[in-house]
């Protein structure tokens, strides 16, 4: 090779060696920082989708044995709320939860109204009995009723027969029977000649609240009340009783709250801390106006039995083997008594607590998905709600378990929250949502409720929010039904069981919106929040439609009668948790939330048609028009349509335009909320109920109160104008929340 060419050859060289080393020092020059990786790193986790291997893990960990001795171990004894063993199982869940591997926990303090009757064995007791003419009346001790089931009688945490908030009296008078104590079982005892005035009202347990059976009889003019469990509601026929079977002996009965509305009564509206205004107690009206007191049904049979006065018509009857009679007074060897109640139930303020622990998400901590139930019982408990404490105990082990291993940490934060003395009037959650409420509607995505978590085992038993639908129907298609010989999922035997149209070629199961009263309320009807709550349930086939379970808030809903006739194996139990957990894995961990907010279409459009048909005449005839409510339904359906487009179209590269969608998606749900509503948490213009006790319409429920018994003036029918403008508003603010950006500038 010729030296011209060396050289030509060696200048090429160069210019290459020179054209990569400038690349290389540009690159070099502005490569990626430590910061700028760090930067991109978190885009790229921030687009990521969920690791749906963690589901896998979740289901396969969740260890029905484990719940079981967990269970075990929380229903060993009674833990009514305000008492030492309350604040016991609180701080027992406080350490376990951190034991298991959750970043924080926290008892969060209330002092709210709470009611007694004595406790221990020291004072008197809360008794029915029958008493002659004489002054002073002598008592027949062989007709006094029970006051607690006799296999708790030395057991000094167990509270005897009472309901909570009765006022505290020893009235006298002839007994009157008043079926479920509703207005047109007083109507119908009006029709018939039968006088309440002075008298003692026995009625039986369902059909309508504690307090407002003992507020309608004192309408009536009643000085007392008793309630009762009907076996015909509460048990099977043939059924065998506990310890033979799992149904309700006569000796047991159900304590409960009779509070006319849930919350605490001193502090309506606002958070009982230590430093709220708090009402004086003879301010407060939500309490039941006469003392009323719970029996069993073997006593309310002895009473039932003796009663004078026409036979009662049908459907008053039950399966007592008497003849059911309205009274009032007795006949035969009781004629002349009258029955005294001697209650002797006070209030007083007690500190409560919730617990709540969080597992902190890794890229959107601000935003929740919480998962609760209530801890409190009236005794032990085993399934109401204290089976659901035992499922979120176990789960608290899973996924801090994962947390800990630091195998899986959560894109949102994931809260766990046991809610202190619900069985009162639902107050932990309640007074949670009133502290915190302005958080929780700006930054909670889901809050998924249990309650009575397994009270039977045939399905599931749930209501939800309608953007939820999908996304519980896709979660329950992955869990394997309790009973593996049937090859299926809960959701194919939860469609068999309990289909939304039984006539359907395809079943699809029943979800509705919540019909039950738990800790869901709040966040549902005050804030707004998404929502799901669920039980399993018992078969009610051959059960009264108003059965709850059998052994409903007495002392033998206990350990034995769960392993013996409700879960055996505990699948059940393994099965709820499954579902809880995987819920809230997928809702804490989805990049684009499985929400549809065309769900609310057909609610609306229900609401409507109701409003048209049972109203509309009475609306017009009073220049009330409900154009522009029909042009709301309208606008609010065109709008999730289209909103709907956009969420399937989303740029999932764009993280901005995610975390946008997303809210959106949450917050229509909170537009539905009218703050101005007079009630201090009943402000959902959907959901919340009408209050209404003599219109069954299923219109607008603000449209049926209003219209409730006829409006009869200007200032009346203002009402119902001022209704209708709410509601129309709501929608159409619910319509602009998934409406793109420009819908700020208002209609085009």
């Amino acid at each position: 090779m010729s030296k011209g060419r060396y050289i030509l050859l060696a200048v090429l060289c160069g210019a290459v060696a020179f054209a990569l080393g400038v690349i290389i020092g540009w690159f070099s020059r502005s490569g990626l920082t430590a910061e700028d990786l760090a930067a991109l790193k978190k885009y790229r986790a921030s687009v990521e989708d969920a690791d749906e291997t963690i589901r896998d893990q979740i289901l396969t960990n969740i260890d029905a044995e484990r719940i079981r001795e967990n269970l075990r171990e929380l229903s060993r004894k009674p833990h009514m709320a305000g008492t030492p063993q309350d604040l016991e199982m609180a701080e027992l869940l406080k350490s376990r939860w951190l034991e298991n591997g959750l970043d924080e926990v926290r008892l969060v303090p209330y002092d709210v109204l709470l009611s007694y009757p004595p406790l221990g064995r020291e004072g008197p007791n809360n008794t029915v009995v029958t008493v002659d003419g004489a002054d002073p009346a002598r008592e027949f001790e062989g007709t006094r009723s029970l006051h607690i089931e006799p296999e708790y009688q030395n057991d000094p945490d167990a509270v005897q027969f009472f309901n909570a908030y009765s006022p505290p009296g020893h009235p006298v008078g002839e007994l009157v029977f008043a079926n479920y104590g509703r207005l047109e079982d007083f109507d119908y005892l009006r029709e018939v000649g039968v006088d309440c005035t002075g008298k003692i009202v026995l009625m039986k347990y369902r059909s309508a609240g504690r307090g407002a059976k003992a507020r309608n009889a004192a309408a009536a003019g009643a000085i007392g009340a008793i309630l009762y469990p009907e076996p015909a509601d509460t048990n099977a026929p043939g059924g065998k009783v506990y310890p033979e079977g799992w149904d309700l002996p006569g000796t047991g009965t159900e304590r409960g709250g009779s509070l006319l509305e849930p919350g605490d009564p001193l502090t309506p509206g606002y958070p009982a801390t230590d430093y709220a205004y708090r009402l004086p107690e003879g301010n407060i009206s939500v309490f039941p106006p006469i003392p009323l007191q719970p029996i069993g049904y073997n006593d309310a049979q002895k009473y039932l039995s003796h009663l004078d006065g026409d036979v009662a018509p049908t459907g008053w009857n039950g399966t007592l083997p008497i003849t059911y009679r309205l009274g009032p007074g007795f006949t035969g060897d009781w004629a002349g008594r009258k029955v005294a109640l001697h209650v002797y139930t006070n209030t007083t303020i007690r500190r409560v607590y919730n617990v709540v622990g969080l597992i902190k998400g890794r890229l959107e901590p601000d935003r929740y998905v919480m998962l609760g139930n209530h801890y409190d019982a009236w005794v032990q408990g085993a399934i109401d709600d204290t089976s659901s404490t035992a499922m979120s105990l176990e789960l608290t082990r899973v996924f801090g378990g994962l947390v800990k291993d630091d195998k899986w940490r959560p894109r949102r934060s994931v809260v766990f929250a046991a809610w202190g003395a619900e069985e009162f009037a639902l107050l932990g959650s309640l007074e949670y949502v009133e502290q915190f409420t302005y958080l929780i509607k700006e930054r909670m995505v889901a809050y998924i409720n249990m309650d009575i978590g397994v009270g039977g085992n045939y399905t599931i038993f749930g209501g939800c929010s309608p953007p939820l639908i999908d996304v519980i129907y896709d979660t329950t298609k992955q869990v394997p039904d309790p009973d593996a010989s049937l090859g299926k999922s809960i959701y194919e035997t939860w469609a068999e069981r309990d289909p939304k149209d039984a006539d359907a070629d395809v079943k699809v199961p029943k979800l509705g919106w919540p019909g039950v009263g738990t800790d869901y309320i709040s966040f549902g009807r005050r804030v707004g929040t998404p929502l799901f709550t669920f039980a399993y349930v018992h078969d009610q086939t051959n059960y009264s439609p108003r059965s709850v379970y059998p052994s409903y808030h007495t002392a033998y809903d206990n350990m034995d009668l769960m392993e013996r006739f409700v879960d055996p194996d505990f699948t059940v139990h393994r099965a709820m948790a499954r579902i809880s957990g995987e819920l809230v894995r997928r809702l804490a961990d989805a990049l684009v939330l499985p929400y549809d907010s065309r769900k609310y279409a057909p609610s609306l459009s229900a609401f409507l048609q109701a409003t048209e048909e049972d109203f509309a005449s009475m609306l017009h005839d009073q220049d009330i028009s409900i154009d522009a409510l029909r042009l709301a339904v309208a606008n609010y359906t065109v709008a999730a349509e289209d909103f709907q487009v956009r969420v399937q179209s989303i740029d999932k590269k764009d993280p901005m335009q995610i975390r946008r969608l997303n809210d959106q998606m949450v917050q229509v749900n909170t537009a539905f909320i009218d703050i101005h509503q007079r009630h201090h948490f009943e402000k959902h213009v959907l959901y919340s109920p009408s209050g209404c006790a003599t219109n069954t319409s299923a219109a607008f429920p603000g449209i049926v109160r209003t219209m409730c018994d006829g409006p009869v003036n200007e200032e009346g029918w203002g009402e119902v104008k001022k209704q209708v403008a709410a509601i129309t508003s709501s929608i159409q603010s619910a319509a602009d929340v998934i409406s793109d950006v420009d819908s700020i500038l208002g209609p085009s």
